[in-house]
C-alpha cells in the first residue's frame, strides 16, 4: 500500500459555519476553517485590520497562514481557527466592550470599562459630533472627560468611570468641566 501525501492537517479539512448561538470563546475553541468575513463581527474585529496584518507578514516573507492562521484563497480570506485563536487572544482582542443592547442610558453610565463613543451616544442625549467637538478642544480629554481617539483602534473610546462623571455634570447643567 502506498503512502498518501499529507496536504492538509486534520483541522484544515472542514469548512465551518459560525453559529449565532456561539459565544466568542466557543467560536475560538472550534477547529476548522472559517471565512474571515464570518468571524470578524462575533470577535469584534474589522476585516481590514486582519488583512493589513496578513499583508504585513507577506511583505516580510512570513507566512500569515503559519503565523496567525489567515490567508487568501481565491477571492476569500480563510481563517484556520486553531492558529488564529491564540493569535487573536494575544494581539487582536479589542480594548473596548460592546454595549449590551438591553441597556438604557442609565445602565450604561453605571458600567465600568471602555466602550465605543459611537455606541454610547446611541443611548445618551448627545451626538458623537458634540462630544468629539468638546474633546478636541481639551488637551487631556482622556483624563478630564474619559474620552479620546485611540491611535491603534482609530476610533473614539470612552472610559465609563470618568466619562459617566462628566455626563452626569452635563445633565445637571454644570458645563464648567
Amino acid at each position: 500500500m502506498s503512502k498518501v501525501e499529507k496536504i492538509f492537517n486534520d483541522d484544515e479539512t472542514t469548512l465551518m459555519k459560525v453559529s449565532q448561538a456561539w459565544t466568542k470563546d466557543e467560536l475560538l475553541s472550534k477547529e476548522g476553517i472559517f471565512f474571515l468575513k464570518d468571524v470578524v463581527h462575533p470577535l469584534g474585529l474589522k476585516s481590514e485590520k486582519v488583512i493589513k496584518i496578513a499583508n504585513q507578514f507577506l511583505a516580510t516573507d512570513i507566512s500569515p497562514w503559519e503565523k496567525m492562521g489567515v490567508r487568501k484563497i481565491w477571492n476569500h480570506w480563510a481563517v484556520r481557527m486553531k492558529l488564529f485563536a491564540p493569535y487573536y487572544r494575544e494581539h487582536l482582542v479589542p480594548i473596548f466592550t460592546h454595549i449590551d443592547p438591553n441597556w438604557n442610558g442609565n445602565d450604561l453610565l453605571a458600567q465600568k470599562g471602555i466602550f465605543l463613543l459611537s455606541e454610547a451616544c446611541q443611548l445618551l442625549p448627545f451626538t458623537v459630533y458634540q462630544i468629539r467637538y468638546q474633546i478636541k478642544k481639551c488637551e487631556n480629554s482622556k483624563e478630564e472627560y474619559g474620552c479620546w481617539k485611540d491611535p491603534n483602534e482609530k476610533r473614539f473610546l470612552v472610559d465609563m468611570a470618568v466619562f459617566s462623571q462628566w455626563i452626569k455634570c452635563l445633565a445637571r447643567g454644570d458645563y464648567s468641566k
